[in-house]
């Protein structure tokens, strides 16, 4: 698939692609199409269009929508360090 012409919207779209997102090809206004990891009709859509009014403002809206995607996998907090230690 070729990048998108906008670096701002590309790197968005990188940013998706970097957790799990899948980006396929569309005709029109819109570009892509990105979709979460749930592989299921529940599943979360972004649009990405081709020429936005604001391509910086779209580029935000993306990464918006990636982070709040309740069907991403849930990222381990760190453990706290056990200071139990027996010697």
């Amino acid at each position: 698939m070729k990048s998108h012409q906008n670096k701002h919207i590309r790197e968005a779209v990188n940013y998706a692609i970097e957790r799990g997102w899948r980006l396929t090809e569309s005709t029109g206004h819109v570009w892509g199409q990105l979709w979460c990891p749930l592989q299921t009709r529940e599943g979360c859509v972004i649009r990405v269009f081709g020429t936005p009014k604001n391509p910086e403002n779209h580029a935000k809206w993306i990464r918006r929508n990636v982070e709040k995607c309740p069907h991403m996998p849930a990222i381990p907090a760190d453990e706290p360090e056990d200071s139990t230690d027996v010697a």
